[in-house]
């Protein structure tokens, strides 16, 4: 994989990924202007982004999610105290089905939402 800048957000992202890429938990790369003592990590590739969010819930308590958007749309959330960095997958594919088995919920891609 080779890492870029996107030229209108300057955000970070890596392109040549593909579901065999080795997954490695320190390509996440913090999240600048967090929400009070939330924390959070992304790794946006040229297959989809992950996210890792660190939060306090609406019940008081510390909640860790893992979200996985796909480029066209389609997204999952994996919540109740999972981060895909933990999860021990080899691979960027490993890592995506992980946050898809462990998703609570999930939207449908862009093009299938368009006629709602």
């Amino acid at each position: 994989m080779e890492r870029q800048t996107h030229p209108e957000s300057g955000r970070q992202f890596w392109v040549d990924a593909t579901v065999n890429t080795h997954f490695d938990p320190a390509l996440f790369e913090p999240i600048p202007d967090q929400f009070g003592t939330d924390r959070q990590w992304a790794l946006h590739t040229d297959i989809g982004s992950l996210t890792v969010l660190d939060r306090m819930n609406g019940f008081g308590f510390r909640e860790t999610e893992t979200g996985f958007r796909a480029p066209d749309g389609a997204w999952w959330l994996a919540s109740g105290n999972h981060d895909v960095r933990l999860s021990g997958a080899l691979t960027l594919g490993e890592a995506i089905e992980w946050v898809k088995r462990n998703s609570e919920c999930s939207l449908a891609p862009t093009a299938a939402r368009e006629g709602d």
